[in-house]
């Protein structure tokens, strides 16, 4: 809609131009050039004109290919339990949480008198392993007693890492750092592996996602930087990180992803954002609307100063902004005529 409205301004521009270039130049030209023909002055002599000028300085101009899309966060995933009990505590919706901090609790029940079972049939299993591989050396007992022996340690050794992976997952914590977005339990209630929960979100970093047509997609790559804009105008670094392959099969568009810091939290899921893509870069002016005019071929140009001289410059508008036009034609550092210009022609000495 912006480029659009923007495409619409310049056309407005150039009428304007012609408008006043037919007003002042062929619809008078006739009476002036009788006029001066009757007087005995060539057109090309003219006498000094008296302007009033603005000095312009060119600047880099980016121009950037904007992706309309919207914020999303990095990670999202539901936490379940890996065991069954009541729940004894959870993280408030909310919450900023780091990695492996406790976001939910489970009462123990008999997972300590399990554990502690299991670690006195170990420490039974190990001292009966290691008298019978001592009565082996001395020839009391067989390979095949050490064998069995081992086998019941080993087996034991499984039961306590068993009981211990069993409290340990009385006690949830999170898999990153982020922030609780729900709890899904009440304290007291029953939940096990097939029911989350909290949801954690993960905002930074944060993504921003978009689509791009087919005539787009090529001039977007992964690991660009890229501007976001936000819609309260506020501009962020960020950088590409996807570029899908393959377009969407509804709506034949590729989906683009840009990563941007978000340390503060400050940046939230779901808001509007614009990925701005450089996607070319050049020199040009910025200048007036009002100043535009028209050679006698019709061209769109200025009027500007050169060694107290009038000259007409062929400039190309690039894009309409609210603060004028960037336009494209001029020398670096240029002074354009803005009284007067009406009057002055190619090559007539002015004075300013």
């Amino acid at each position: 809609m912006r480029i659009l409205l923007s495409n619409y301004m310049i056309a407005f521009y150039i009428l304007a131009a012609v408008l006043i270039w037919i007003l002042s130049g062929v619809l008078s030209g006739n009476d002036k050039n009788e006029a001066l023909e009757d007087n005995g002055i060539s057109k090309e002599i003219k006498e000094s004109v008296s302007v009033r000028v603005i000095e312009t300085s060119s600047e880099k101009k980016v121009f950037y290919l904007t992706i309309r899309g919207k914020t999303e966060a990095n990670k999202k995933i539901n936490v379940n339990p890996k065991t069954s009990s009541n729940v004894i505590f959870t993280s408030n919706k909310g919450d900023f949480v780091k990695k492996n901090d406790l976001v939910c609790s489970l009462e123990e029940e008999n997972r300590s008198a399990m554990l502690d079972e299991a670690f006195a049939l170990q420490n039974q299993a190990s001292l009966q392993y290691e008298a019978i591989n001592k009565l082996k050396v001395d020839g009391y007992r067989s390979e095949n007693d050490l064998a069995m022996a081992e086998a019941k340690l080993k087996s034991a050794d499984a039961k306590v890492k068993m009981a211990q992976n069993e409290l340990n997952n009385t006690k949830i914590l999170s898999p990153f750092d982020g922030y609780i977005e729900e709890v899904h339990v009440e304290i007291g209630s029953l939940i096990g592996p097939s029911l989350p929960c909290v949801t954690i979100i993960q905002l930074d970093p944060m993504k921003v996602v978009g689509e791009v047509t087919e005539k787009e997609v090529g001039k977007i790559e992964k690991g660009l930087n890229v501007e976001i804009e936000l819609l309260n105008n506020k501009i962020l670094q960020g950088l590409v990180k996807f570029v899908s392959k393959s377009a969407s099969p509804l709506t034949r568009t590729y989906k683009v992803e840009a990563e941007v810091s978000n340390i503060s939290g400050e940046i939230r899921e779901g808001l509007t954002a614009e990925i701005k893509v450089p996607v070319r870069e050049t020199t040009a002016h910025l200048i007036p609307s009002y100043l535009l005019s028209l050679n006698d071929s019709g061209e769109l140009g200025v009027k500007i100063a050169i060694d107290n001289k009038a000259s007409f410059k062929n400039i190309s508008i690039i894009e309409d902004t609210p603060e004028g036009l960037w336009v494209e034609g001029l020398p670096k550092i240029t002074e354009i005529i803005t009284v007067g210009q009406e009057y002055v022609i190619e090559g007539q000495e002015i004075n300013y």
